[in-house]
């Protein structure tokens, strides 16, 4: 998984303590996901997050993001993601990422912009906009 991003770091350490930056938990919560690491990812989350990709669907509690992580990984090789940009304000954080990802031998390039809202330091929800039309092609829809 290679990423880079700007802005500064706050704390690696684990998610959701005090003290901890958003842009940094929001960033462990991508790598975590699409690396395929549900623990990590949902070490991330309150257990009512809501993530919801704009436009395609909308998944809740670690059990939905666990399902994400698990369709994801079924279906996709050769994950990378660059993380471009990462802004913070209040309680929400915005990434602007790129997703590299092979489906059913298609190379496919996703821009994305992702938003967080925070709870106690954990990710509640999570939202997603990018063109999923080259995806669902990718998949024979």
């Amino acid at each position: 998984m290679h990423s880079s991003g700007s802005g500064p770091g706050g704390s690696a350490d684990t998610p959701g303590g005090p003290g901890k930056d958003i842009r940094q938990i929001a960033r462990a919560l991508i790598e975590a996901a699409f690396s395929g690491d549900i623990e990590g990812a949902i070490a991330c989350c309150t257990p009512d997050l809501e993530l919801r990709i704009e436009g395609i669907q909308t998944v809740r509690g670690h059990e939905g993001l666990q399902h994400i992580i698990e369709f994801n990984t079924e279906v996709s090789t050769n994950i990378q993601v660059e993380i471009h940009h990462m802004l913070a304000a209040g309680d929400t954080a915005a990434i602007n990422r790129t997703t590299y990802l092979t489906i059913g031998g298609k190379e496919i390039v996703l821009e994305v912009g992702a938003f967080f809202e925070f709870r106690d330091g954990l990710v509640c929800r999570w939202v997603d906009y990018q063109d999923m039309g080259v995806v669902t092609r990718a998949l024979g829809h």
